[in-house]
């Protein structure tokens, strides 16, 4: 279940307002595409997301060392 978010801008004032049938239609969205067996994708390059990069880098180094050399 989903509830309407409500984002303020720096003065406290309504920026913006995600109702729950938007998130609720987003959530599965991303969810299907995530879900997607590479094989489907007809060839296309996944990409690793940045930040999860950047974490995976963090946490192993050497890792990373090796990759980039």
């Amino acid at each position: 279940m989903f509830f309407p978010v409500t984002i303020y801008n720096a003065e406290g004032e309504v920026k913006k307002v995600l109702s729950a049938k938007m998130l609720h239609e987003r959530h599965w969205k991303l969810f299907h595409e995530r879900e997607t067996p590479p094989f489907i994708t007809k060839g296309k390059k996944r990409e690793m997301v940045k930040d999860l990069k950047k974490k995976l880098d963090w946490e192993f180094p050497e890792i990373a060392e090796r990759h980039y050399q």
